[in-house]
């Protein structure tokens, strides 16, 4: 067999291009010793290329195996649930269901609700060594992936390890992307997560749940200053759960706001009431400063200076301090208010004690 026609073999098995072949052999000149040594030369090129390609594959493909072993040996047992179209108990939907069980632990989710701007999954955990569980109960922990149909992660824990098995299972590059979620709060009776940018408008939630465990404080003998947390895995299994979402959440249209009067130092970006909250995007004047001045002070103490600051009030009386906050670009002031759209039947105002501003604003619907 020829040169020519090994490398016209191995451009038809590797490339499939045959005309490409036939390109190459027509633009040669200077006889066949020439073609030979021409082609020859391209072929290892080629073969170069091609080979170390398929070699740094195989080694990355590799090295992941071996990498998240861990992860495929994992044993997965997934429920898919549908939940009721019809409002049963106020916004949220529980959900009647069986424990699924596995290494003596039971989970269920016992409700579920999504707006705008906060996301609430209701667990219930059930063990069979109740002992261990009690003795450890303030310790108990577990991780968890939560996103929807288009691979939007709300929240996500577990680990950069984990996160990066997640990512590339969901077919997504860029690690450093942030989740939907502003603040998460964990615990036996579930998750609670909170968003300003805002969750979409999904029709399938995925829920997983997995390194259930607790962790317990111990003493560094060498440094008795220093405390050693330990973590002890009841389980190397992982539950994943499917949500088929009613309509009514992912149909949900939040109420926009606006002041009924302009106040001079103020300038609301976005203001939006849903069904649990209230979402506010403002630019105050010397915010900065103020936020600024509160770096030697105790969290306590200057989120009472805060909330004197910042707020929302109503003609009932009742004053709501923020349950979030942070500065975004711009020095623009993100918030939320534990006020909902069933207050909406109520004056509603925006309150602003700092410096020069004075204001009580109104906050009607646009």
């Amino acid at each position: 067999m020829s040169e020519n026609k090994i490398f016209k073999e191995f451009g038809e098995s590797i490339y499939d291009r045959k005309e490409n072949y036939k390109c190459i052999c027509s633009k040669i000149k200077g006889g066949n010793d020439m073609k030979k040594k021409l082609l020859n030369t391209v072929a290892v090129l080629l073969m170069v290329l091609v080979v170390g390609a398929t070699v740094h594959g195989v080694y990355a493909q590799i090295a992941w195996n071996i990498e998240y072993k861990e992860y495929e040996n994992r044993n997965v047992i997934t429920k898919r649930i549908a939940l009721n179209e019809e409002i049963k108990n106020g916004w949220a939907e529980n959900i009647d269901m069986d424990y699924i069980y596995k290494d003596e632990i039971g989970i269920k989710l016992k409700s579920f609700m999504v707006t705008n701007d906060y996301c609430e999954i209701g667990l219930d955990f059930k063990f069979d060594d109740k002992d261990k569980i009690n003795k450890y109960k303030d310790n108990f922990y577990y991780s968890y992936a939560i996103y929807d149909e288009d691979n939007n992660i709300y929240a996500i824990s577990g680990g950069e390890k984990y996160k990066k098995k997640l990512y590339k299972e969901l077919g997504k590059k860029n690690i450093k992307e942030p989740d939907l979620s502003c603040s998460v709060a964990i615990g036996e009776s579930g998750i609670e997560m909170e968003s300003i940018e805002g969750f979409p408008q999904s029709k399938k939630i995925y829920i997983r749940i997995f390194n259930i465990g607790y962790v317990i404080n111990e003493v560094d003998d060498e440094h008795p200053e220093t405390l050693n947390f330990q973590d002890h895995f009841l389980s190397s299994s992982e539950w994943q759960f499917e949500i088929d979402v009613p309509e009514r959440f992912y149909e949900r249209t939040a109420i926009e706001l606006e002041t009924r009067e302009n106040v001079e130092g103020i300038t609301i970006n976005k203001a939006e009431l849903t069904e649990t909250s209230l979402s506010i995007k403002v630019n105050i004047n010397n915010i900065r400063e103020f936020l600024m001045s509160g770096k030697d002070m105790d969290a306590e103490n200057f989120e009472k200076l805060r909330d004197a600051v910042f707020y929302i009030s109503d003609n009932d009386g009742n004053i709501y301090a923020p349950t979030d906050m942070g500065l975004g670009e711009k020095d623009e002031i993100r918030a939320k208010f534990g006020i909902g759209k069933r207050d909406l039947d109520k004056k509603i105002f925006l309150n602003v004690s700092l410096n020069e501003i004075q204001a009580k604003a109104e906050l009607i619907q646009k």
